[in-house]
């Protein structure tokens, strides 16, 4: 599978960036690691059944994807996410 990122190149898909992104969101929310670790495998097992027939995704859909079911499950994390990614990459919904 591949990725199209934002500023249009595509590249492969990396499920561990994923993990990461999910990891460090639910750390900046303030979960145990015990805990951030099942809500990675959570989210992310969530993520890749749903794109896992899809030859390429982009990096808008699959981010909208996984805050989405942050936002039903665990909306502390999913604001941790917004708010990194609005102070480090300037991104404001």
């Amino acid at each position: 599978m591949q990725v199209q990122k934002r500023k249009g190149f595509i590249e492969d898909f990396q499920e561990e960036k994923l993990r990461n992104s999910i990891r460090k969101a639910a750390k900046e929310a303030g979960y145990p690691d015990d805990e951030i670790e099942k809500i990675v495998e959570e989210i992310a097992s969530f993520a890749l059944d749903s794109i896992k027939d899809l030859e390429t995704v982009d990096t808008s859909s699959l981010r909208n994807l996984i805050l989405g079911k942050l936002d039903e499950l665990y909306p502390d994390v999913a604001r941790a996410w917004r708010e990194y990614d609005e102070r480090v990459k300037g991104r404001i919904e």
